[in-house]
């Protein structure tokens, strides 16, 4: 029976993370636009997905786009790209994001005696009762919540997270799209 729940998990995990390349890599790789235009994308997408405004990153998005295009045409990015890897944060990683955000920005800011387990924060994050609301007010509610009382913690704890991984992000995609361009010519 074990052994059954276990190859059960591995087809669900390795149907995940063909669904995830279906969604997030296979459109970057095929992009018909400049590796530039593509990668810049990428690093839009993952810098937005680590900040801690869970349920306005494609909006963010489109006004950094719409921002980019205006003041500098070479600044542009592809808009679409960018929306679809903002989906790395979501419903289901918002809390463990939040998480690492928190302690590290009461580390940056010197709060030692605050930084706490994940054990004994996640009650902190899901106190709110998604019985009276909807799951998607509730966590628009709980994210209200918790940014009034951990906002700048949170906040700063953010940057360095997603100033390095939009980075790298950028990084990594420029290098398989050449890679991939020169493999397929």
């Amino acid at each position: 029976m074990i052994e059954g729940l276990i190859k059960t998990s591995r087809l669900i995990w390795r149907e995940s993370i063909a669904k995830l390349a279906m969604i997030l890599i296979k459109p970057v790789l095929q992009a018909q636009h400049a590796p530039e235009y593509t990668a810049h994308g990428v690093g839009v997408g993952l810098f937005v997905a680590f900040t801690p405004v869970f349920g306005a990153h494609i909006p963010i998005v489109f006004a950094l786009w719409a921002t980019a295009r205006i003041v500098n045409g070479n600044l542009t990015f592809n808009p679409v790209i960018a929306s679809a890897w903002t989906l790395i944060a979501n419903v289901f990683t918002i809390a463990p994001l939040y998480y690492v955000f928190l302690q590290t920005g009461k580390f940056m800011l010197g709060r030692w005696e605050h930084i706490q387990s994940f054990e004994s924060y996640l009650p902190q994050f899901e106190q709110t009762p998604y019985t009276e609301t909807g799951w998607i007010e509730g966590m628009w509610i709980q994210a209200v919540d918790i940014l009034a009382e951990f906002g700048v913690p949170l906040f700063i704890g953010s940057l360095p997270w997603a100033i390095c991984i939009g980075a790298f992000g950028y990084l990594l995609s420029l290098h398989f799209i050449r890679r991939h361009r020169a493999a397929v010519a």
